[in-house]
């Protein structure tokens, strides 16, 4: 189950630039854009187009506001595409990038920049000295150029870009799969990663359960179960629960390629369902799901704290009956260390 989450997209550019003191506000000017150079990120318009972009440094990610803009010339073409401050000069990738470079002013900066799949405009902050850069100069011989398919190295260029991005990336990525879980579609994700998300978050769940079903098949053959009954196995049956163990356990397969601390989603009918079982419910969460990796921790002890939400939900649903509305479904993303009280220790490698 390993992948990138994030690629490049079709336009097959990279640029690649040795800051200036003047691009790093470390100058005498009062320059407020970062110049960039032609032939990357055709795909945008040429003035005051404001989105946002990733901007990676080192160890550090984070999705920021960026504001991209070309100068129009008289005869209406366009020319010197720049990336400025923003709307948000706090929280832009420019003032981030600027943050970084005042912490060692006396080093030189590089920047690489190229266009997701979802035209998330991606930065990659690069100091001299570093192992980033290292890298990066044994693939590209020479700085303040644009490199595209002509190029002998671009495809090893992208591949380390793709490779950082996706490593440096963890936290956006469980944010991104949050998100979809709860209908979190602010401007800050793109639509179609998080739609993305969606999908390889039902598809690892279809594979958390074939983990588990195997898992119990094992159990049963030593004799540590005598029975159980996977609920999904020809069809989703849309219950609450996932498999039946000896008749009158429930358990439910809680899924994620990330860390075991991810969130873990409830409906509102599943809360209602577990909160109701005190001792005879329980999530099985599968996690760390790769390749050739997936590990489970049982997780019991969870009606206290569900028994709490419902309460929570029946008021709130009371609340949206005097008010005329009517609660359908939510969504509830919860932290298993908070939900269970007992937790097995030693995860259990499913591979």
């Amino acid at each position: 189950m390993f992948f990138f989450f994030f690629n490049f997209n079709d336009e097959k550019k990279l640029g690649f630039k040795k800051l200036s003191k003047s691009d790093l506000g470390l100058g005498t000017s009062h320059q407020t854009h970062i110049g960039l150079y032609e032939d990357v990120f055709t795909f945008l318009g040429n003035s005051d187009v404001v989105r946002t972009a990733m901007l990676i440094y080192d160890k550090y990610c984070e999705i920021l506001d960026c504001s991209f803009d070309r100068i129009q010339n008289p005869n209406g073409s366009f020319r010197s595409p720049k990336i400025k401050v923003g709307q948000d000069p706090e929280n832009s990738v420019v003032t981030k990038i600027r943050e970084f470079a005042a912490q060692s002013p006396n080093s030189d900066w590089y920047l690489l920049w190229s266009g997701l799949e979802s035209e998330e405009l991606t930065f990659w902050l690069v100091k001299g000295d570093s192992a980033d850069f290292k890298t990066v100069s044994r693939i590209l011989p020479e700085a303040n150029k644009v490199y595209s398919e002509v190029d002998g190295c671009y495809s090893k260029a992208l591949d380390a870009f793709t490779k950082k991005v996706n490593e440096v990336s963890t936290g956006v990525q469980k944010e991104i799969e949050t998100a979809s879980q709860i209908g979190d579609l602010r401007n800050r994700y793109k639509k179609s990663d998080v739609e993305k998300a969606e999908r390889l978050f039902k598809e690892i769940g279809q594979k958390g359960e074939h983990l588990v079903a195997e898992y119990l098949s094992k159990q049963k053959a030593g004799g540590v179960i005598t029975s159980f009954d996977w609920m999904n196995q020809s069809r989703e049956s849309g219950l609450p629960f996932d498999f039946i163990i000896n008749g009158n356990s429930f358990v439910d397969v809680k899924s994620t390629s990330f860390d075991f601390e991810q969130y873990v989603y409830f409906s509102n009918q599943e809360v209602e369902f577990a909160s109701k079982q005190k001792d005879n419910y329980s999530v099985y969460r599968v996690f760390g799901m790769r390749d050739s990796e997936a590990y489970m921790k049982v997780c019991k002890q969870g009606f206290p704290y569900l028994s709490s939400i419902e309460e929570y939900i029946k008021q709130f649903s009371n609340d949206m009956t005097i008010k005329d509305a009517m609660l359908q479904t939510l969504k509830l993303g919860i932290l298993p260390k908070v939900c269970f009280s007992n937790i097995s220790n030693t995860p259990i490698n499913l591979l």
